[in-house]
């Protein structure tokens, strides 16, 4: 179909390798596990880490040298690598950490159990082990747990020349080069990108070149306040100082968007009912049941307790229905139409939140959209209701109850979808948490008790007309 656009079937973007070889190798001998492991990428045997045990981890990363083990360690999530790196002998833990950029492995040791932590960082080099204690000494979502103190840094009364002699000097050493940081002593005054000293004289000042005052983000800032700054301003690495100005390290905008992307994931699960703060914190595989259940549990007896009002409306409507057998045909149909419309309007306002497109003095303006569409679904999808109602052969005025509950109840479903995620806002609880659950409740119970109302006024045998 020419010039039409159509939505491609949902899949990972990963390719998924074939790892039956690998598989087959580990029933084998070392000599021919290691042969194996040669021939796979490290990123594609890190990921598949989640799936395996702890033995089986600990024999592929035992089959490869240690640059190439380290590169599989950081493909797997940090829990499961962590795992991994707590069952190694701690010199061999402490050579393998030493392969990864400074996120990475404070990622990992952070995960790593207390006692063996312990044992690992006692075989780290003395600056790698300050480092570690420096950095995880901060709260898990500060950007600090993911910024790298090697970064590219001049004096301001330097010129170009003497910036690039020090990158080139320590280029092995520096894991972030996309900006200089211009300091004064030890205060963070200006950054300086490397495309633009790469094409400067030698000479030229480097205070003349920099930008002054730059953007930068306390150890303490959340990192999704700092994922936000890099994407609204377009960087690809943000400065991190201390409360006095000292500047510490950087972070990267490919760390901030592991953390980006584990945060949508956590919101996924939050908004099925499960609790992605527990859920999200290792893999499927790895996640005990007792966790499984954990996470589930609650939202469940909540909903199930909540959907207690629904056998409430039914018996209070009780002989309603005993006259007119055929509205329960379409209680399903109704409940279904409403909670689908309010779950939509539900994640169209977290998202527009979520990227500063609505803000909370905009509620007025968002219930006004949300509205406005419910009545034009509500007319659309109660014409199709009503022709549906006849196809079944009840009369004119249960399919035209149908078919006006239809606009009723997703008018009412969007009113209340576009509100619930700015309230929870408003009052400092994720709208994750709370919107997809609690629409599926309200809607329910409301839905129910719009529909058989309005039964009563329409239909003839339930209102003696």
């Amino acid at each position: 179909m020419s010039g039409a656009h159509a939505e491609e079937v949902v899949k990972s973007a990963v390719p998924i390798p074939d790892l039956g070889a690998i598989d087959a190798a580990l029933r084998g001998d070392a000599a021919g596990l290691k042969l194996a492991v040669q021939k796979h990428r490290p990123a594609d045997l890190g990921r598949d880490f989640s799936r395996r045990s702890v033995a089986e981890c600990r024999r592929l990363i035992e089959a490869a040298d240690d640059r190439r083990a380290a590169a599989m360690l950081r493909s797997a999530h940090p829990a499961v690598a962590a795992n991994v790196l707590g069952s190694c002998d701690p010199a061999h833990a402490s050579r393998l950490l030493a392969f990864m950029p400074t996120d990475h492995r404070i990622a990992i040791l952070g995960a790593v159990a207390a006692e063996d932590r312990s044992a690992i960082e006692a075989a780290l080099p003395p600056e790698q082990k300050a480092d570690a204690a420096r950095m995880l000494a901060y709260g898990e979502s500060a950007v600090a747990r993911l910024m790298t103190p090697k970064i590219w840094r001049c004096d301001r009364g330097g010129t170009v020349g003497e910036a690039m002699a020090e990158l080139r000097a320590h280029g092995d050493q520096i894991e972030v080069a996309q900006n200089c940081y211009v300091v004064d002593g030890d205060k963070l005054v200006g950054v300086a990108p490397l495309r633009e000293l790469a094409v400067a004289a030698a000479d030229a000042r480097i205070e003349d070149l920099m930008t002054r005052d730059p953007i930068a983000v306390s150890v303490e800032t959340e990192r999704g306040d700092a994922a936000e700054i890099i994407q609204t301003h377009d960087f690809l690495s943000l400065p991190v100082i201390t409360k006095d100005g000292k500047l510490v390290g950087a972070v990267r905008v490919d760390d901030l968007l592991d953390a980006a992307l584990s945060k949508v994931g956590t919101g996924f699960l939050n908004q099925g009912g499960v609790s992605g703060s527990v859920a999200a914190q290792v893999p499927y595989f790895q996640t005990s049941l007792f966790k499984v259940v954990r996470s589930r549990i609650t939202w469940l007896v909540l909903l199930f307790v909540a959907e207690t009002a629904t056998g409430t409306v039914l018996r209070s409507f009780e002989d309603e229905l005993s006259k007119v057998v055929a509205l329960s045909f379409f209680i399903p149909l109704l409940i279904g139409t409403g909670g689908n419309a309010g779950s939509q309007t539900v994640s169209t306002v977290i998202r527009a939140l979520a990227l500063g497109e609505v803000r909370m003095k905009d509620v007025l303006r968002v219930l006004a959209k949300e509205v406005m569409t419910g009545l034009l679904l509500g007319v659309l999808l109660g014409a199709i209701a009503f022709g549906r109602a006849r196809l079944w052969g009840v009369g004119n005025d249960l399919a035209g109850c149908v078919g006006i509950t239809v606009l009723v109840v997703c008018t009412w479903a969007n009113t209340v979808g576009a509100v619930i995620p700015i309230a929870a806002q408003r009052v400092g609880v994720d709208p994750t948490v709370i919107s997809g659950p609690l629409i599926t409740t309200l809607v329910d119970a409301s839905g129910l008790f719009l529909y058989l109302t309005i039964a009563k006024f329409m239909i003839a045998a339930l209102h003696g007309g």
